[in-house]
């Protein structure tokens, strides 16, 4: 089973939603976003050993049964910039995770996740010296770290616990990433990439970093005033690397890769955004036993805060014809 942490898998960030709005602008949003996984019963369990005696995990595995796993999260997020280049961004997530097979082996851990608190710098934007530009090119780059929010010490009445589906990771983890995005007109396209750095927990677990990478493109269509509607549609690559406890690799289901395709649409209505995603991997390589992923669905809603009118980009007055 993977990590149910795993947040936005290459989807199109937020703040590129729907364009044209200013590259500065603050916001606030609610995503809902579920994965899927199906396949054989499998999962590792470490215990929490009270006699003073290391770590250590086991493996359940039923080559005969079935399961369906469900990782549900409910995220508000929130970015606000401090000036026309720089940004704080936190993210405080939920999560709802089901595992359902033929008999006593079903899971439901709820509660809440890890908080990411971030902060971005624009390194280039070119709407900074040319607001009328017909070509727009803004380049990114963001830190952030994710705090042991979310509870990791759910363990059983026999001192056992199931990491993967604990809402948090119980560790202070890191999270770099960039975006580059080129617009023309009403088409923007953009290419971004991130690495999750997890550190170690108290119990000497770490859960495997994570590479994501990939290319979007959208393009914005005027419906009616102030009404818009951009179709997305990308392909993003995404490295699971490995689990580690006391220093030495897990057994070797829990690394993964995927391609993935990503359909999107986007509605934008004055200051409020609605998109729906849909997440299908087309390519994978995974490594031992481990239950299919058969993909992902997201819905996020936005709502962008005014913006100061200093700020603001002058719209260029229509030639009156004689």
């Amino acid at each position: 089973m993977l990590l149910a942490t795993i947040t936005l898998l290459l989807v199109l960030p937020a703040r590129a939603l729907s364009q044209p709005i200013a590259p500065d602008a603050s916001y606030l949003s609610l995503q809902w976003q579920q994965q899927r996984f199906e396949g054989l019963t499998t999962y590792l369990l470490f215990h929490d050993n009270s006699h003073n005696l290391p770590y250590h995990q086991h493996y359940y595995y039923d080559p005969f049964g079935n399961s369906t796993e469900t990782f549900t999260q409910i995220s508000a997020q929130a970015r606000y910039f401090l000036n026309r280049r720089t940004f704080v961004q936190a993210t405080l997530p939920f999560a709802f995770n089901r595992r359902l097979t033929a008999d006593t082996l079903n899971m439901k851990q709820n509660g809440l996740a890890d908080i990411t608190l971030s902060g971005g710098y624009q390194v280039y934007n070119s709407l900074l010296f040319n607001p009328a530009a017909q070509v727009q090119h803004l380049l990114t780059l963001q830190a952030g770290v994710q705090l042991p929010t979310g509870d990791f010490e759910r363990f059983s009445n026999i001192h056992e616990v199931e990491p993967h589906s604990m809402p948090g990771t119980g560790s202070v983890n890191f999270v770099f990433s960039g975006s580059y995005r080129l617009q023309i007109k009403g088409l923007q396209i953009q290419t971004s990439g991130s690495y999750n750095l997890n550190r170690e927990n108290k119990y000497t677990y770490r859960f495997g970093n994570i590479l994501q990478a990939g290319i979007q493109m959208q393009y914005r269509q005027p419906l009616f005033k102030n009404i818009a509607l951009v179709p997305q549609a990308g392909i993003g690559w995404l490295n699971r690397y490995q689990d580690y406890m006391n220093k030495i690799p897990t057994p070797e289901y829990t690394r993964a890769q995927w391609l993935i395709m990503n359909p999107a649409l986007g509605i934008q209505a004055g200051n409020i955004q609605l998109q729906a995603a849909w997440l299908k991997p087309v390519w994978s390589k995974i490594t031992g036993p481990q239950p299919t992923l058969k993909g992902q669905w997201l819905v996020n809603l936005l709502y962008l805060l005014p913006q100061p009118q200093k700020w603001q980009i002058p719209v260029r007055a229509k030639t009156k014809r004689n």
